[in-house]
């Protein structure tokens, strides 16, 4: 099916109604509670500012994408997923903290809301398979194992990384800041405040625990290898062994 939209696609045709079909039934849903009206929403390349009956998406291809959203004047913020056919992957917006709620959505609200999709069709916008062959393209040798292991442990990703300083990060951590003795507040027992800055006098910042992408790092060169060139195809062999 996948080669027949490509080749479809490619003539500038539109989707033939077996096609259309074939991808709402077979195709996933992503539903998205809760997100206020006039704000971005979007999905691999495209997206779009929803209306007062937004709910989500329909007839997703399977594959991996990655789901996105931002209120006005905020970073977007998303996520990876690895959509199976048919799968319901159900978020609730969280308007005070403007990102997606950390409180998972039920098995039960899940299958209520697989019964109820035929009602609640004219709330999903349908997949844009005008960009179906760039996104085909970018993901054709992705698989879902790789999305878990580079994705942030908090499951989400930020256009502005959440950084916090060195301070910051010893006081949250209580095992360690025992160890070190930070603190922020100026007492008898800490008469200066805990500061971590670098040359320049600039605090020293890391993105929070748990939002990092974890990529793998590129091996390092050893001292004691003798080299001759520019062939670094080793050092490509070992990060490849780590895949």
């Amino acid at each position: 099916m996948a080669f027949h939209i490509l080749h479809t696609l490619k003539h500038g045709a539109e989707l033939p109604p077996e096609v259309v079909n074939y991808m709402y039934s077979t195709g996933a849903f992503v539903i998205l509670k809760d997100f206020p009206e006039g704000h971005e929403f979007g999905i691999d390349y495209k997206s779009w500012t929803v209306g007062p009956k937004f709910l989500g998406l329909k007839m997703i291809p399977a594959g991996v994408h990655f789901v996105y959203c931002s209120v006005k004047g905020a970073p977007r913020i998303g996520f990876f997923h690895n959509f199976k056919s048919e799968e319901i992957v159900a978020k609730r917006w969280d308007a005070k903290k403007e990102t997606f709620s950390d409180e998972p959505v039920s098995d039960e609200e899940i299958n209520r809301i697989r019964m109820n999709l035929k009602n609640i069709d004219s709330m999903l916008g349908p997949y844009p398979f005008e960009n179906y062959r760039s996104w085909y393209a970018l993901t054709d040798f992705i698989n879902g194992q790789t999305v878990e292991r580079v994705n942030p442990l908090k499951g989400q990703i930020s256009a502005q990384a959440e950084l916090v300083s060195m301070e910051t990060c010893l006081m949250e951590n209580e095992e360690l800041n025992a160890t070190v003795g930070c603190s922020n507040s100026v007492d008898r027992e800490h008469p200066t405040r805990t500061r971590f800055v670098d040359q320049q006098g600039l605090p020293i910042m890391k993105i929070r625990e748990g939002y990092e992408i974890r990529f793998i790092a590129i091996p390092q060169l050893r001292a004691d290898e003798n080299r001759v060139g520019i062939d670094y195809t080793d050092r490509l062999e070992r990060l490849l062994r780590q895949l």
